[in-house]
């Protein structure tokens, strides 16, 4: 929300009221208009939080009842970009708040260091709203300007280097394609007929090389994904989109351009046919506007995304005629259970989403939960068969720290499935647990991680990497988690700890260990399965590393070949001769050797000279979403031909969508992984004979 208003409005926590009118004469002398509230209490301060919007959190160390790290705790659990300065009496303990989420730790003496800290970190939040605002503001003219051209009549694309990477639904309709995936990343040339490639290539290069050229226009033959030629008039323009170059291109049917056709005025249901509910883009559009709502501070509100559980194996059981009547029950009974102002979907085939304007956990929790009871209570009886119906139901926060539905969807999605993968029938809240982990000292870190070793409280994830153009193998990438209560945390999460504690050797030994004994295992069903397994920069130094590992697969009856080492490259930079001896000694003993987010180095081509490995793991930044972006396409086209001419072959990581499977795979990279293919697993269940990406 903008600061149109003047007044700053801070939550002080402190037990000494005479201390708080201090700062807030502080704040005063400084010039701002303050709204202060003082509170000392851990049950009414979270409520104050909840409830409230403020510009900053003033509190000191020293309160009977709450700790600072209790209040940034409360700051990450609820998804507030509130600025938090902490007030300390004694400076010897600044260094404890520095690896927080704390902006800054002040002397309560040090009247004029708090006004400088304040003013900045006001500033600064501001400026954050002011950033989000511009990029809502942005994000909604685009989606204007989008749905004008896929309403457009005239076939509207966009293309970067000669290659799709927009194209409007009239446009598919004039080449006979169904889905914008088909011509991601073609050339245009291959919509047009051979006998204008020469004349095409003529007046496109001419145009591309004069950026304020005027828009051209050519007639050519148009080529139908069916074969089938007409006459169109091509027209080429210079635009940008998302901030890059590209050239729009506008073809007409020249057997329709002269056609007098009479305005169609077409009517958009909102509502879904099969249920009578909001339809997918009708509840987007509600969503959107209370994201909006919420960070202008009109109100903070919460998602719920409701899941049926192992719907798909119900609809095989009964079919689809009888699947659809269980989901119009299921809308009905979830429609009679609506509380006022709560807007309900129906977003997919088993999901159903519900906007609940309110900002209290509490409530919220109980609201979910009683969807989540009014489906495990129906029970339904078809063709002599019992239907028992249960849901997972995930909750993601809307306030201003969100800048899109999207994103609020994708946090809600993911603690949904988190409640799936938990066993289902349950709800869950996203990222509430993890982010108190994360703020764990490293005392408890310790303590943590060696319980974790002692009592294998650590899981083994699977992730497979399949062929695209490559030698067909069955390989997966081994993935750590550590398993705290019922959640599964990624390595990242608490990694960071692992190595400033000097835990990585036995950790790293661990995995080896556990990823052999589940190997041997698998490979007695699939004797081809292959192990990516990462190694720490701590077990390369370990002189005996190499012995320890030829005897743990000797105990296991493995070949070396069973495993692929890998590193990161910027680490191996940093450790050019110890990381090249390590590759000499895997390699002698079988094993395969590969350097991940490749392309991180300012000249990765040394990498390649530096290190004799056997896999390139393209750099995941590069990959994800690399269909909307140019720069991307180029690093993954450049890292793909270097290392097809060094001998080695290629993976790209974080394949995130099927307009970037389908580019890599014309660019030719021998293999890919990421979510879009299969997510982390801890069972290997990938079919890899049976692979139609």
């Amino acid at each position: 929300m903008a600061r149109a208003e003047g007044i700053l409005r801070v939550l002080i926590i402190d037990s000494s009221l005479t201390d708080a009118d201090v700062i807030v004469n502080v704040l005063r002398s400084a010039g701002h208009a303050v709204r202060a509230t003082r509170e000392d209490k851990p049950a009414a301060i979270e409520k104050l939080l909840s409830a409230q919007n403020w510009e900053l959190i003033l509190c000191r160390e020293h309160v009977a009842d709450v700790q600072p790290m209790d209040i940034l705790n409360l700051i990450q659990h609820l998804d507030k970009d509130l600025p938090c300065i902490i007030i300390t009496d004694d400076k010897t303990h600044e260094a404890d708040y520095f690896t927080t989420n704390a902006k800054d730790i002040v002397l309560f003496e040090d009247k004029q260091r708090l006004q400088f800290v304040i003013n900045r970190e006001i500033d600064n939040l501001f400026i954050r709203r002011l950033a989000r605002r511009n990029e809502r503001a942005l994000r909604e003219s685009e989606k204007r300007s989008k749905t004008l051209l896929d309403s457009s009549r005239d076939a509207v694309a966009y293309m970067h280097e000669g290659m799709h990477i927009y194209v409007n639904q009239a446009y598919l309709n004039l080449f006979g394609y169904h889905e914008s995936e088909d011509v991601a990343g073609l050339p245009i040339l291959d919509l047009f007929s051979a006998d204008d490639h020469p004349k095409f290539k003529a007046v496109f290069r001419q145009f591309t090389e004069q950026p304020d050229a005027p828009p051209v226009t050519l007639m050519g033959n148009g080529l139908t994904a069916e074969g089938v030629t007409f006459k169109a008039e091509i027209q080429f323009s210079h635009a940008r989109v998302e901030g890059e170059d590209c050239t729009q291109v506008v073809i007409r049917d020249d057997t329709v351009i002269n056609e007098q056709t009479a305005p169609v005025v077409t009517l958009i249901d909102e509502h879904d046919q099969l249920t009578g509910l909001y339809n997918r883009s009708r509840f987007i559009d509600e969503l959107e506007k209370t994201v909006r709502r919420a960070a202008e501070g009109e109100g903070d509100a919460q998602l719920l995304y409701l899941t049926l559980d192992d719907f798909l194996s119900i609809k095989e059981k009964v079919g689809l005629g009888t699947s659809e009547v269980i989901l119009k029950s299921v809308s009905d009974l979830l429609q009679n259970n609506l509380a006022e102002h709560e807007v309900i979907g129906h977003y997919g085939d088993q999901v159903f989403t519900i906007i609940v304007p309110h900002h209290d956990d509490a409530y919220i929790d109980e609201r979910a939960e009683s969807f989540r009871r009014t489906i495990d209570d129906y029970v339904s009886h078809v063709a002599g068969k019992t239907i028992d119906l249960h849901c997972s139901v995930g909750i993601a926060r809307i306030n201003e720290s969100q800048l899109t539905a999207e994103a609020v969807l994708e946090n809600a999605d993911r603690a949904a499935m988190k409640a799936q993968h938990a066993g289902g029938n349950q709800v869950m809240r996203f990222h509430a647990q993890s982010s108190e982990i994360e703020q764990q000292s490293s005392e408890v870190w310790h303590k943590q991680l060696q319980t974790a070793l002692q009592e294998d409280k650590f899981t083994l994830f699977y992730q497979p990497i399949v062929s695209l153009h490559g030698e067909e193998q069955e390989f997966y990438e081994v993935l750590l988690r550590l398993q705290v209560n019922d959640e599964f945390i990624a390595a990242d999460k608490f990694i960071h700890h692992a190595v400033q504690l000097k835990m990585m050797t036995e950790i790293d030994k661990w995995v080896i260990r556990s990823a052999l004994k589940a190997l041997t295992i698998h490979r007695q069903r699939f004797p081809k399965t292959r192990f990516f397994i990462k190694l720490s920069e701590q077990s390369l130094h370990e002189e005996a590393f190499v012995d320890w590992l030829s005897a743990s697969l000797s105990a296991q009856q493995l070949t070396a070949r069973s495993l692929i080492f890998e590193v990161s490259e910027t680490m191996a930079i940093d450790n050019v001769e110890q990381v090249s001896h390590v590759i000499e000694r895997l390699q002698g003993l079988g094993c395969e050797f590969g350097l991940e987010h490749f392309g991180s180095g300012i000249d990765f081509s040394n990498s390649l000279k530096a290190f004799n490995v056997d896999y390139l793991k393209i750099n995941g930044t590069f990959v994800e979403n690399m269909a909307h972006d140019a720069e991307n396409q180029a690093a993954v086209k450049a890292i793909i031909e270097m290392t097809k001419e060094a001998g080695k072959r290629s993976i790209a990581e974080f394949v995130s969508d099927a307009n970037s499977l389908a580019l890599l795979w014309r660019l030719g990279v021998d293999y890919a992984q990421g979510y879009y293919i299969h997510e982390p697993s801890a069972e290997m269940n990938y079919n890899f004979e049976d692979d139609e990406l």
